[in-house]
């Protein structure tokens, strides 16, 4: 760490008041572990590299991202490239955020690496040190003012994933009602007026599987119900879902269940 500063708050703005700020350069494998958190809050820049972060899995900040952790949340994160890499971090103490901050917690936010954001951290740096009239009412509009940024972007990130599940929400709803037809993703592709290739980017990025992917799960979940609550056979289930052939079904089932339906139905059957 080459630069910490400590500031002696007597001023507030927002009900917020500056606790320590910090820019840090960080060699390979420098690791922060507190598993009961701090009493402040933290707001924690990745200017250079990136940052790895443990919150419910592993989760990597690169470049540009932010990360707001409140009072008591595990704080677990290392580095773990071959360079140096940088940081900025400013703790504060408050209450709740401001009325018009609802960002979450203990969650990345991945901006666009911007020089400003390096230098508001500066700034703030800079205004500890000299400790001028005032300085921490200046302190904490400079930190308000990145939380606002922040808000702003994940603003942007929500409405455009909103906009991109809207586009393919015609192929989900049809998925999701009539989940035995055996389209092909060119018709689902059609159905948003997308080319094949685009609309299977956009739905991976809603869904995070690829149509056919979400198709199967659909059908799998259905499979379930007709397992445990009919009496249909295994072969009149996969027919009825729209599988080939009773390999073909019981494939698909154990690929996401980890057994056959046979077993499942075993299990979990009702009758």
């Amino acid at each position: 760490m080459i630069f910490n500063s400590y500031a002696e708050q007597r001023e507030e703005l927002a009900g917020m008041r500056l606790v320590s700020c910090g820019h840090i350069f960080a060699k390979p494998q420098r690791e922060i572990f507190r598993p009961a958190g701090r009493e402040d809050w933290l707001l924690f820049y990745v200017a250079r590299e990136q940052e790895t972060f443990f919150i419910d899995g592993t989760v990597t900040a690169d470049a540009g991202s932010f990360i707001l952790f409140a009072p008591g949340e595990t704080q677990h994160h290392i580095y773990q490239g071959t360079k140096t890499a940088e940081f900025y971090y400013v703790h504060f103490q408050c209450r709740a955020l401001p009325a018009h901050i609802s960002l979450e917690t203990s969650r990345v936010y991945p901006l666009t690496p911007q020089q400003q954001f390096s230098a508001v951290f500066e700034e703030i740096i800079e205004q500890t040190m000299q400790k001028r009239p005032h300085y921490e009412m200046l302190c904490i509009t400079r930190l308000l003012y990145l939380l606002v940024q922040i808000q702003r972007e994940s603003d942007g990130m929500e409405d455009a994933a909103g906009g991109r599940w809207r586009s393919v929400a015609h192929a989900i709803q049809h998925m999701n009602k009539y989940c035995d037809s055996n389209l092909r993703l060119k018709d689902y592709a059609d159905m948003c007026c997308m080319s094949k290739y685009y609309f299977l980017r956009v739905f991976k990025q809603v869904t995070g599987v690829t149509p056919l992917e979400y198709r199967s799960r659909i059908r799998i979940e259905h499979a379930k119900e007709l397992l445990e609550d009919s009496s249909l056979s295994v072969f009149e289930i996969g027919e009825t879902l729209g599988y080939t052939s009773p390999a073909y079904f019981s494939g698909a089932f154990k690929k996401v269940t980890g057994m056959s339906p046979m077993a499942y139905r075993s299990r979990n059957g009702r009758l």
